[in-house]
């Protein structure tokens, strides 16, 4: 008959566990802040490209008018 050591088992899969969770909870929060901080620089980036449309618009137009 084999003798299995289920308790230290056990213990080492609960340690085991409780890590995975932590990292877990660590790359979801580094996650979720890369991603904020991605719609924000995308956000701005958008803000400058309709920025730049109007002025080139309103360039065309002086030109056009001269």
């Amino acid at each position: 008959m084999i003798k299995t050591d289920w308790k230290s088992k056990a213990t080492e899969y609960a340690l085991d566990k409780k890590q995975l969770k932590k990292r877990i909870k660590e790359l979801t929060q580094s996650r979720d802040q890369w991603k904020e901080k991605a719609m924000c620089h995308k956000a701005r980036a958008d803000k400058f490209e309709a920025d730049l449309k109007k002025l080139k618009s309103k360039l065309i137009e002086m030109i056009d008018y001269q």
